[in-house]
């Protein structure tokens, strides 16, 4: 089966299944950037990231022929990426997030000039504040602030209502600013202002 130009998902999965493995290695290359993205902002190690991101490509590789050409691809393969994440999270003590990472969740949940610049003890109380949050949350702000995902895509890829993934972006964002400003109530009464 010949494979032309920029084949469709559903077209790659049939040619994998045929025998072809470069099609296989086509959606390795379409997808893996997006997979490492994703498990690096959800889980903050990137060795960590680089193993799932490994696992998630060998497990598609295995359940390839479940996959339902109805359904996205991306999705599917995010859904998988997550769950394999969240056993491996399950495995080990989480691993602290990149500032980086922090500071731009933190401009988005705090605004001012004061969510601009971070000290080092402020970013390790929001990457405490966030290990802190329920999985389903910490993963609805990853996919939303830091991998560009519309709600909808959020919502198919959890495989919930796109209002659940509302609803759980503004509870993680609600938990997330009260911690922040919990810390920063308890400072300013140890300094007595």
């Amino acid at each position: 089966m010949q494979i032309p130009g920029d084949p469709p998902d559903r077209d790659l999965v049939e040619a994998t299944l045929a025998g072809r493995l470069s099609a296989f290695e086509t959606l390795v290359d379409r997808y893996q950037e997006l997979v490492f993205r994703f498990l690096f902002h959800f889980m903050g190690h990137r060795g960590d990231a680089e193993d799932v991101t490994q696992e998630t490509f060998l497990q598609l590789f295995r359940k390839l022929d479940r996959y339902d050409p109805a359904q996205s691809l991306k999705a599917w393969l995010l859904t998988m990426a997550r769950n394999l994440a969240i056993s491996h999270h399950r495995r080990q003590t989480p691993a602290p997030l990149d500032p980086a990472v922090i500071g731009e969740l933190v401009r988005d949940v705090v605004s001012g000039p004061e969510a601009e610049v971070l000290s080092r003890d402020e970013v390790r109380t929001v990457q405490e504040a966030l290990h802190q949050l329920p999985d389903e949350f910490r993963e609805v702000l990853v996919m939303r602030y830091l991998l560009d995902m519309p709600l909808q895509k959020v919502a198919e890829t959890l495989n919930i209502p796109e209002g659940t993934a509302k609803s759980r972006v503004f509870h993680a964002r609600t938990h997330l600013r009260d911690a922040l400003l919990r810390r920063e109530n308890r400072q300013a009464q140890m300094s007595g202002v």
